[in-house]
Parts: structure tokens; sequence; C-alpha cells
């Protein structure tokens, strides 16, 4: 394999997911199951790879700045203006060993080491904030943060730092289970899993899943068990808050996202996106057998969602939790369609989303589901053949 460039990649999971500092990804790898763990394959290619673990319910600016503070180390900053603004604590979590620290310094030939990203289902969103936040910051935390306490991440002016994104399945302009009848099931769902889940982080058990919302008090100090049910509190989280992955997957949440993230002219974008259901006589998407099982139901009630709760009836089409038209790119960004996967880097262009055809793929064969051992891993070797072919955009 030739390489036009070798840069580190950062693995971003999705909603419910987690990355490297919780046991589950020992034993289970969010990219890969059972299958290739992708992270190590990366080092073993001798490509830096690292996974940092989000908060599988909190929003995209949430996780950019927990992802941020992960691969610099130090103390998560929310910021000041967005905790005012939302209720909670301006800090978060402390990391003291950086995963990244390489990113954005000079390698032996005086050129930026720049980063590439992948980023399954919500990590494809979480990784285009951490990219508009890293090159122009935030004015609203610049215009009430002291300059020597505001984080760098707000300053700006690290444009340029990141090559590529890759979106697997990501739902760019949300995701109609979040809406409607549908949407008021999943907010009971994702509350009632975090009431149980607290029964664990309430035990030296917390790294096995941690839900990570100790900004909005929601996690238990270990052994208060006096504390630990909290179902007011997370049913007002899931269903009122604003900052959560909820809201930012809703049309709407979605929609004021895009109108804040830019495409940027240096990064090359690359979209993965499949669909696993088929259109019965009366219009509405059937889920296939061979879908992850325990999201066949979400997929069977997406594909007979009516309007107003779709943009159209072409959203009934969904890989079993997100919507395929979806996932194709930012709604109103540049866009390449009819693009194959393993073309001769000529063919991608950089400040546009490079589509690829849909897949016959459900969500969670961007993880490994039924993709089988060599097929996931040169499902990844593929997508770092793109990424790595392609010339640097120096600004």
């Amino acid at each position: 394999m030739t390489y036009q460039n070798k840069y580190p990649v950062v693995l971003l999971h999705g909603m419910f997911g987690f990355g490297q500092q919780q046991i589950t990804n020992d034993v289970l790898p969010y990219f890969g199951l059972w299958t290739t763990d992708v992270r190590k394959m990366f080092i073993d290619m001798g490509v830096p790879c690292v996974a940092p673990s989000m908060g599988p319910f909190t929003s995209a600016w949430n996780r950019a700045c927990e992802i941020y503070a992960q691969l610099f180390g130090g103390t998560v900053d929310y910021g000041k203006a967005h905790a005012e603004k939302y209720g909670m604590k301006r800090y978060g979590r402390t990391y003291h060993n950086a995963l990244l620290p390489q990113w954005g310094t000079k390698d032996e030939n005086g050129d930026l080491i720049k980063i590439n990203i992948i980023g399954h289902s919500f990590g494809g969103v979480s990784g285009r904030m951490l990219t508009e936040l890293m090159s122009y910051g935030s004015e609203e935390e610049r215009a009430v943060t002291d300059p020597d306490d505001l984080s760098p991440l707000f300053a700006g002016g690290h444009d340029g730092w990141v090559h590529s994104i890759t979106t697997l399945a990501s739902p760019h302009n949300g995701m109609s289970s979040v809406e409607g009848k549908v949407g008021v099931a999943m907010r009971q769902i994702c509350r009632a899993i975090c009431d149980v889940m607290n029964v664990l982080d309430v035990t030296p058990l917390r790294p096995i899943y941690d839900l990570q919302l100790d900004m909005y008090g929601l996690t238990p100090k270990y052994f208060d068990f006096k504390n630990v049910w909290k179902d007011k509190e997370f049913k007002d989280y899931m269903f009122h808050n604003k900052d959560t992955i909820v809201y930012d997957l809703t049309y709407q949440g979605a929609k004021e996202a895009n109108e804040k993230i830019t495409t940027h002219d240096d990064i090359y974008y690359f979209s993965y996106r499949g669909c696993r259901t088929m259109t019965d006589g009366l219009g509405e998407e059937i889920p296939s057998p061979l879908s992850f099982p325990l999201l066949n139901v979400l997929g069977f009630f997406m594909g007979r969602q009516k309007e107003p709760d779709l943009p159209d009836l072409s959203w009934r089409k969904n890989d079993m939790v997100i919507n395929t038209v979806s996932a194709e790119a930012p709604e109103g960004a540049p866009r390449v369609d009819g693009l194959l996967s393993g073309m001769s880097p000529e063919h991608y262009k950089p400040g546009v989303w490079n589509v690829f055809p849909c897949e016959l793929k459900d969500h969670m064969s961007y993880c490994g589901w039924l993709m089988g051992k060599r097929g996931y891993a040169n499902f990844f070797k593929e997508i770092y053949r793109n990424v790595s072919g392609v010339p640097t955009i120096k600004k």
C-alpha cells in the first residue's frame, strides 16, 4: 500500500457506545465486536489509532469537549457560556494521559501532523463539531471568558488540523426515531437505560459502562445507593433539555447544528450509509430478518411512520436506526455522488462530501455485525487507503 500520508486515526463511537477507556471495549470493542478490533488493527499497520470514550447520551458540543480533553490530556471544559445556558457544571473529568499528544505537532519533515476522523452514527456528527470548534472556536465563549481562562478549543485557530472525516451511517440531518410517537418511546427507553445503568455506576463496576453525566449531577457517587435512582431527573434531561444527544438527533437539532458546522475546503469528507428494509405493497418498509435483532422493532416502526413525523416518505428507508437519506451528507453541503470506494485518489475531492452508493447493511454492520473478520478488516483498510491516498491540503 502506498501512502501519501500516514496520519493517526481517531475512532468516534455513536449513541449507546463506548471507547477504549471502558473495560467493555477490551472484551467487545465497539469498532469490531467479535470480528476485528479496528483500533488494534490500525496500530499493527503502524498507524496510531485511538478511540475516546464520550457520554452515550450527551450532545455533540459536550462530546467534542470530551474528545478534546482526552486527545490532549487535561480537564474537560464545557465552556462558561454553555454551562450557564444549560445549568450544568463547567468542568468535567480530568484525563492525565493524553491519547494523541502528537496531534498538531510537526513530524520529522516539519509537516503538521493531522488526523483522520472515522465516526459511526452520532460519532460522525461529534467529529464534525470537534473540527468546527478546533478551527473557529466559539464566539459565545470568548465573549464571556477571560482569555487566560479560555479553553484552547474555544479559542479556535487550529484550522487545517483535520485531514479527513469519514462518517458511517451518521444522522447528519436528524433521524425520525426521535420524532412523533416513536420519539416519545425512544426517550422513555433512554431514560430507563440511564436508571438501570446508574445502579451499575454507583459501584466500582462503573468502567464497564459509564453514562458520563457528572456535569449534570446525574452520575451518583460511589456507594451512594440512597440517590442512585434519578428517574425524574433523567426524564427531565431526555424530554426537556436541549443539551442532549436526543435533541441533536431531531430534525430541528440537526438543522441548528448544520447551520453552525461548515464544510472545510481542506478536508476530505467520505460518507457511507446502509439500508436494511424492503418496500411492501403499501409503500411501507419492512426490516430484513438478518438485521441486528435488538433493532428490528425500531426499524419496523420507522418504516411505517406517517407524515408529519417525516420530512417526506423517502425517510422510511432505514438501517434499523438511521434514516438512509439522512446519512448521505449534511443538508445543503456540497457533494459528489456515484463514487465507488477504492477508486483512484484523483476522484476524491476536498471540500465536498464524497458520497458512496447505499450498501445492503444495517446500522450495526458498521460495527462488525454479520461482516466476517476479513470483510470487516478490509472495509476499514479501504477507508484508510482512501484517506491516505489523497494529497494533503496545506493552509
